[in-house]
C-alpha cells in the first residue's frame, strides 16, 4: 500500500490507534506575543485556494478534499515572517497520523508547535514520558505552561535547545521530528542527518521518524 493509498484507507475506514484532540478546548483565543499570534480561523473557499497554488500536485490530491469550507481552525502566526507555521487542519493531522499510531514508552519529540500532537498522548497509559525539544523560548513560554496544566500525571518536559546541537545519553522507545514549517529536499537532508544522529538513543524495537518523511518521493 502506498501513501496514498493509506491515506484514503484511514479516511475511509478509521483505523488510527489514537484520535487528535480538539483543540479549541486548551487556548483562550487569541494568544498574541511579540512574536507569535494563536487565533481560530473560519476556513473560507477564497483561502482553501491559497493553499491549493502553493502546493505541488500531490498534496491537492491527497489533503485538499479533506479540508471543511466554514469549520473552524486553530492557527499559529509568525509575525516575524507574516506566515502561518502551524496548524490543527486535516493536513497536519494527516501527516502526524503516523506517530500517534506509533507512540510509544518514553518520547523523545523535536518541535513544540501549538501542542497538537502532545495532547492526544497525555493520558495515554502507554506514554511514560514526553521529552520535547524546542529551539524558540518564545513558544515554550506561551504554549508549554498550557500543556502542563493539562498533563495531569506530570508526563511532560521541555528543553530549550537547537535539534541538532542537542545531546543526551537519555533512551527512548520513540523519537519524532518535527521541525520544520516547509518540507522540501533540504528538510529531507536534515531528516536524514538527525536521524543518525539519534539512533544512538533509540531502544531496541523502538520507532523513530519525521514529519512528512513519506514525501521524498513526491516533491
Amino acid at each position: 500500500m502506498n501513501y496514498k493509498e493509506l491515506l484514503i484507507f484511514r479516511r475511509n475506514t478509521e483505523v488510527m490507534t489514537r484520535s487528535f484532540i480538539e483543540l479549541n478546548q486548551f487556548y483562550n483565543y487569541p494568544v498574541v506575543t511579540d512574536r507569535y499570534v494563536i487565533s481560530k480561523t473560519i476556513l473560507k473557499q477564497e483561502d482553501l485556494e491559497i493553499i491549493k497554488n502553493h502546493w505541488n500536485d500531490y498534496r491537492n490530491e491527497n489533503y485538499l478534499s479533506t479540508f471543511t469550507i466554514g469549520k473552524e481552525y486553530v492557527f499559529l502566526f509568525d509575525k516575524s515572517i507574516n506566515k502561518t507555521m502551524m496548524s490543527n487542519h486535516e493536513f497536519e493531522t494527516l501527516t502526524n497520523q503516523k506517530f500517534l499510531d506509533n507512540a510509544k514508552g518514553d518520547i523523545l519529540i523535536f518541535g513544540l508547535g501549538i501542542g497538537l500532537i502532545i495532547f492526544p498522548l497525555l493520558t495515554d497509559n502507554d506514554i511514560k514520558s514526553i521529552t520535547i525539544v524546542e529551539i524558540d523560548d518564545g513558544l515554550i513560554d506561551e504554549v508549554f505552561p498550557i500543556i502542563i496544566k493539562n498533563d495531569l500525571e506530570s508526563k511532560v518536559s521541555v528543553i530549550l535547545s537547537n535539534a541538532f546541537d542537542f545531546e543526551t545519553d537519555k533512551m527512548f522507545d520513540t523519537i519524532y521530528f518535527d521541525i520544520w514549517s516547509v518540507i522540501d529536499q533540504q528538510s529531507f537532508l536534515e531528516m536524514k542527518i538527525l536521524s543518525e544522529k539519534f539512533t544512538k538513543n533509540l531502544k531496541p524495537g523502538g520507532w523513530m521518524d519525521s514529519w512528512c518523511s513519506e514525501e521524498e518521493n513526491y516533491i
